[in-house]
């Protein structure tokens, strides 16, 4: 349980795509409300559900904007042994391919998180805090960067495909990671929400940190719908406190509030 459950957000790093304008956001495979509902198991036990949204476009400091959610619960006897109360929303711009603003709720057993990232575009910098309390100093940026919650959104703008390798550039404000992605194949797999064809994705784990640092045979694999929108079916990695698979439940149209 140790893996804290943000290996969802670990998982969900992908390749940046490069839009040009505003009307970008009316192309995206994703709609407005798209709500993502998924089960979530621990060495085969169901241990919890996890949510991910796009909320209807918004602004942030009256910039244009995409808006992003996920949320994370463990319930049963996760709760007693690992209690997870997770959420964390993401603002974009609408070309999808910078963050504005990153912020992180993070309640998970005893630790206790209240993360925000300010992206300062001009000067090419990210200001972390945590509870009000900052980095010693802010992050340097580069434009293209995207958080680790967006990042898989913007994945399923690229449209992935079978033989394709990437490296997927994202930061949580205090450092900036790079992973490669391979498009492994395609495949049949079935999920609660059905039955689909697949991309299988590989990201490579060499630069993740926290439980993958410390697992020398540390994977992750990720499943993709093949069908124009790239939904995220599947997510499953091997990690030193076990195996953790997430698996799409149902695809509904919400808001979280």
């Amino acid at each position: 349980m140790k893996a804290r459950f943000l290996l969802f957000l670990l998982l969900f790093l992908a390749y940046v795509d490069c839009f040009s304008n505003e009307e970008s956001s009316s192309k995206l495979p994703f709609p407005e409300g798209e709500q993502l509902d998924y089960t979530v198991g621990w060495n085969f036990i169901k241990v919890g559900r996890a949510v991910m949204l796009r909320n209807p476009n918004t602004t942030h400091e009256e910039t244009p904007c995409l808006h992003f959610t996920f949320t994370v619960n463990t319930f049963g006897i996760a709760d007693k042994i690992f209690r997870v109360r997770d959420r964390i929303d993401s603002y974009t711009d609408i070309a999808l391919k910078n963050t504005l603003y990153y912020k992180q709720r993070q309640r998970e057993g005893k630790t206790d998180r209240d993360i925000v990232v300010r992206f300062d575009r001009k000067n090419n910098l990210a200001h972390y805090t945590n509870h009000g309390k900052p980095n010693e100093k802010p992050l340097k940026i580069r434009p293209g960067l995207l958080d680790p919650l967006s990042i898989m959104y913007a994945l399923r703008a690229e449209k992935p495909t079978v033989g394709k390798s990437v490296k997927l550039p994202a930061t949580d404000g205090k450092k900036i990671i790079d992973v490669e992605v391979a498009v492994l194949k395609k495949e049949s797999i079935k999920v609660p929400a059905g039955k689909f064809e697949a991309l299988m994705l590989a990201p490579a784990t060499k630069d993740l940190r926290g439980v993958f640092e410390k697992t020398k045979d540390s994977k992750i694999d990720i499943w993709v719908s093949a069908d124009g929108r790239y939904v995220p079916l599947r997510l499953k990695s091997k990690v030193i406190v076990g195996s953790f698979i997430g698996e799409l439940e149902k695809i509904g149209s919400s808001v979280i509030e």
